[in-house]
C-alpha cells in the first residue's frame, strides 16, 4: 500500500495572526466597512447570518455607477490594495508572530491572507525581490499554483486566496489587472471550488501530472504542484483560521480526505496517513456582569453554538482539534509556538 504521507510539514494560517497588532493588519469586516464607506455603498455588514463574500456580493449589486459587474469589481479590488497599503504605510507590515511562525520549521505555508507579513518577517526586503522568488506567474484569478519561495528558510509561502499585488508583466489599460486574484466574493469562492474539483478529479488519460488528478499524482510521486496536495502529503496545523463555513473549498478538501481515509482499505490501494490539527483558543469570560443586552446575548450564544458545530464536523472529518486554554489570543500563540 502506497502512504500519501511524504514526511513533511505545513501550515495553514489565516487572518488571526494579523489581528494580534490591529495596526498592522485589518480584517474581513474592515475591509468590506472601509468600502461601504469610501463608495457610500447602503448595505448592512453588522448581521452575523450575512457571510462576508456574499455581503461582498452584495456591495457589487448597490454600489453606484456602472452596471458593469467587472468593472465595479475591479474598483473595488484595486481599493482593497490601496487601503491595505495606506494602512501598512512607513510600518513593518507584520509582528513579531509572523517571524516565530515562520522559523517553526514548515516546509510549506499555506495562508488565506493577501498580504506578505509572513514574507517580509523574514526578507524585509521581500517586495524588492517579489518578482524574482515567485514560483508562478501564470495565473490571473485563480490561485492553485501561487506561490513565493523564501530562501533563507527554503520555505515555500502560497497565497490560496489571492494576493494584494501579483507579479504578472501587465500592459497597462489591458483585461487583466494584478489585483484580480483576491478572493472575497460569493461568485469567486464558488467557481474557485469547481476549479479545484477539477484539478481534484484530473483528465482521463492525461500524462502531464498537472493534468492528473491528485491521487494519480501522490501515486506517482510528482504532488506538491499544487497545495490542495498539501492536505493530503503534510502533516498539517491549521492556525488562526476560523474555518467559517463560507470556506467551500476548504471544507470540501477535508471532506475528500476523510472520504479516502474511510473508503479506500484496499492493500493495492493509496493510504491517506497524513494528519491534520487544528488549533483553537478556549478563552474564559471574565466579563462577571449580568448581560442585559438581547443582541449580545444571541451573539455569544450563536458563536458558541457555531464553533461547537465546527468541532463536531472536523472531529467526523478525521481532523485533530487541539483547544488551548488561555487568557488571550497573544496567550494562545505563545503556547501554539511552544507545542509546535
Amino acid at each position: 500500500m502506497i502512504s500519501s504521507y511524504q514526511g513533511k510539514r505545513a501550515l495553514l494560517i489565516g487572518n488571526g495572526i494579523n489581528q494580534l497588532d490591529a495596526e498592522q493588519s485589518v480584517s474581513w469586516g474592515d475591509l468590506l466597512e472601509e468600502l461601504r464607506r469610501d463608495f457610500h455603498i447602503e448595505v448592512d455588514l453588522n448581521n452575523a447570518f450575512k457571510p462576508f463574500p456574499l455581503g461582498f456580493e452584495e456591495m457589487l449589486h448597490r454600489k453606484r455607477g456602472s452596471n458593469e459587474l467587472e468593472s465595479k469589481l475591479r474598483i473595488l479590488k484595486r481599493a482593497i490594495r490601496r487601503n491595505i497599503d495606506e494602512q501598512l504605510s512607513d510600518k513593518p507590515g507584520f509582528n513579531d508572530y509572523h517571524r516565530r511562525m515562520m522559523q517553526s520549521g514548515y516546509d510549506d505555508v499555506l495562508t488565506t491572507n493577501y498580504d506578505y507579513a509572513l514574507q517580509k518577517s523574514i526578507l524585509p526586503e521581500f517586495l524588492e525581490q517579489k518578482s524574482k522568488l515567485a514560483q508562478n506567474k501564470q495565473e490571473s484569478k485563480f490561485s492553485l499554483k501561487r506561490k513565493y519561495h523564501v530562501p533563507n528558510l527554503d520555505t515555500n509561502i502560497w497565497h490560496i486566496h489571492g494576493e494584494l499585488f501579483d507579479s504578472r508583466n501587465l500592459s497597462p489599460g489591458g483585461p487583466f489587472y494584478h489585483e484580480e486574484s483576491i478572493m472575497i466574493g460569493y461568485e469567486h469562492y464558488a467557481s474557485y471550488l469547481e476549479k479545484i474539483q477539477d484539478n481534484f478529479a484530473g483528465y482521463r488519460g492525461a500524462q502531464k501530472p498537472e493534468n492528473q488528478g491528485l491521487l494519480t499524482r501522490i501515486r506517482n510521486q510528482v504532488s506538491g504542484l499544487f497545495w490542495t496536495d498539501i492536505f493530503f502529503t503534510h502533516h498539517l496545523d491549521i492556525v488562526g483560521q476560523g474555518l467559517d463555513y463560507s470556506e467551500n473549498h476548504l471544507w470540501w478538501l477535508l471532506n475528500q480526505r476523510a472520504n479516502f481515509i474511510r473508503t479506500h482499505n484496499d492493500p493495492n490501494s493509496l493510504h491517506i496517513n497524513n494528519r491534520i490539527r487544528y488549533f483553537y483558543p478556549i478563552i474564559p469570560d471574565n466579563n462577571t456582569t449580568p448581560e442585559t443586552d438581547l443582541n449580545e446575548i444571541i451573539r455569544k450564544r450563536n458563536a458558541i453554538e457555531k464553533a461547537k458545530g465546527i468541532g463536531e464536523v472536523l472531529e467526523a472529518f478525521e481532523v485533530e482539534r487541539v483547544g488551548i486554554r488561555c487568557e488571550s489570543y497573544e496567550a494562545f500563540y505563545e503556547e501554539v509556538l511552544g507545542g509546535i
